[in-house]
């Protein structure tokens, strides 16, 4: 049995000599990019589920249930929500993957590709398409409401009831 665990080192100094510890005491390393390559190879040999593998990406991004600002996210696939019957081999009942959910419609994909590219590409910082968070804690609770202990989180963010509408 594995087990895993994540440190939030808030300094350039204090992760290299962690790099060095766990070197002494023959603890490999592993970066995100490794982890990612072995994790995509294993999806594609079918030795993960599609579940297996976003739940895995979503740790590699520090995603976690622990975290209702962080909490795991799954892509939307669909884009046919108002047919009477989906045929799941016709491709164009799902939306373009290539595309963040954010930049579907023309003008905001030029926006987020433009701030994208404009960026500069660094070792430890990769580009990425948004500065800030889609999820949030009432986000999250907002899908999560009828589950507990969703239901209580929720209602203590709105301070002690449930929220009514203005």
């Amino acid at each position: 049995q594995q087990s895993s665990v994540f440190f939030n080192l808030h300094t350039k100094r204090r992760r290299e000599l962690l790099r060095r510890a766990l070197r002494r005491v023959n603890i490999p390393e592993r970066s995100w990019r490794a982890a990612r390559a072995s994790l995509l190879e294993a999806w594609h040999r079918r030795e993960i589920s599609n579940f297996e593998y976003i739940m895995e990406l979503n740790t590699l991004a520090g995603r976690t249930h622990n975290d209702l600002n962080q909490y795991p996210v799954f892509p939307w696939v669909l884009r046919d929500y108002s047919s009477d019957r989906l045929d799941l081999t016709n491709p164009d009942v799902y939306r373009d993957l290539t595309k963040p959910v954010g930049a579907l419609n023309e003008d905001r994909l030029a926006q987020v590709l433009e701030r994208f590219e404009q960026m500069v590409e660094d070792a430890d910082m990769p580009r990425f398409h948004y500065g800030s968070h889609y999820s949030s804690a009432a986000a999250t609770l907002f899908w999560l409401l009828r589950l507990e202990p969703y239901t209580t989180y929720s209602i203590e963010l709105q301070s002690g009831r449930f929220d009514h509408a203005d």
